[in-house]
């Protein structure tokens, strides 16, 4: 059994990398593709509208006024997750800085890490940029219309493990440390390589810097720990989230993770 499902994966790998290299080949950028606004949103219970009404007043965003539904849920899930563990871990608000998030596909939620970080810069690395969507479009050209929209932001198709940009702060949401999601991504086994994407992470992020990481469950969360840990990084802080504005499966993990220091107690002992 376990031959036949090592076997069935390189044969679903071998296919995905056939596909990404058509798409490469044959992608390019022709225009932005903006979305209709949902402007308002139909949302599943009271637990939903009671968070969404506290971020909002929070953080003075609604995505809906220019994202579709299906955006504005994402953007709102992903600053709920951030938003939670900030407020468990009593931290102050995010200092301005150059924000890179690491594979960040359409970059649907560049709005939230505005609003959350408020950065002077922000800039989201995918690697493959020229997939195609529904609705005939690439992951390019809808993640220009989402980055026209705001100041100082950018999309850049590269492999990060190859980029080399300084920052302040480094987001990854859920990113490849096991096979099974890449391929479910429908990408070959080749681009997973965590130990490389780590230590790029390491390499780029300036002094005092911070890698904002969420994982989908706390067995993965323990698996990318040991590579953040293993290219340098020390966790300073780990939260379990809820998940409000999308039913999931496992708990979702947010974890903080900071350069070494001698002094600094929270290099060895993670705050939950």
């Amino acid at each position: 059994m376990a031959l036949h499902l090592a076997v069935w994966s390189q044969l679903r790998s071998a296919r995905h990398a056939l596909s990404w290299a058509l798409s490469e080949r044959l992608g390019k950028f022709r225009r932005a593709a903006p979305e209709k606004p949902a402007v308002h949103l139909a949302l599943e219970g009271s637990a939903q509208h009671v968070r969404l009404d506290e971020l909002c007043t929070r953080y003075k965003w609604r995505f809906e006024t220019q994202q579709d539904a299906t955006g504005a849920l994402q953007s709102y899930e992903y600053l709920d997750y951030l938003d939670q563990a900030q407020s468990h871990w009593k931290l102050p608000a995010q200092a301005p800085g150059l924000v890179q998030d690491v594979g960040c596909a359409s970059f649907t939620y560049a709005a939230a890490l505005h609003a959350f970080f408020k950065p002077n810069e922000l800039v989201g690395i995918e690697l493959e940029g020229y997939r195609r969507l529904s609705g005939g479009v690439n992951r390019a050209e809808k993640a220009t219309s989402q980055v026209s929209r705001l100041a100082n932001t950018a999309f850049v198709i590269a492999d990060y493990t190859l980029y080399r940009r300084s920052a302040d702060r480094i987001t990854a949401f859920f990113p490849f440390v096991t096979p099974q999601p890449v391929l479910g991504w429908r990408l070959p086994l080749s681009v997973l390589r965590p130990a490389a994407l780590f230590a790029a992470i390491r390499g780029n992020l300036n002094p005092d810097g911070e890698l904002w990481m969420v994982n989908h469950s706390e067995t993965e969360a323990s698996v990318a720990a040991q590579f953040a840990g293993d290219a340098g990084l020390h966790c300073a802080h780990v939260h379990v989230a809820q998940s409000v504005f999308r039913e999931r499966t496992n708990a979702v993990v947010v974890s903080l993770w900071r350069y070494p220091s001698p002094n600094d107690a929270t290099a060895k002992t993670p705050r939950r």
